[in-house]
């Protein structure tokens, strides 16, 4: 089974406030409205990209249901054949990983 590694909505608050904190001060990025406005998108960013892997997950494990018994039997190893399929799908949905 594939590891899913949640993150809180504080944690991607606060990876979101570095992010922007970060780009400002090396001057990557000049803000015209304030930065919690920009921290907020950029969490907006992070959760939906979080969002579209969890739904991808949940396809590829529903499309390796069909050969359950395969992998129950040991003929096919459920990680590799996971991050195959995953892979396939986020190209052929233009999702980076």
């Amino acid at each position: 089974m594939p590891i899913n590694m949640r993150l809180t909505k504080d944690l991607i608050q606060h990876i979101a406030n570095a992010i922007a904190a970060n780009l400002e001060s090396k001057g990557a990025a000049k803000y015209d409205v304030s930065k919690e406005v920009i921290s907020s998108k950029i969490a907006d960013v992070i959760t939906a990209d979080m969002m579209a892997e969890e739904k991808l997950n949940k396809d590829v494990e529903k499309l390796l249901s069909a050969h359950e018994d395969e992998i129950a039997r040991g003929q096919m190893d459920y990680r590799k054949v996971f991050e195959l399929t995953k892979q396939k799908l986020a190209k052929d949905r233009g999702i980076v990983l």
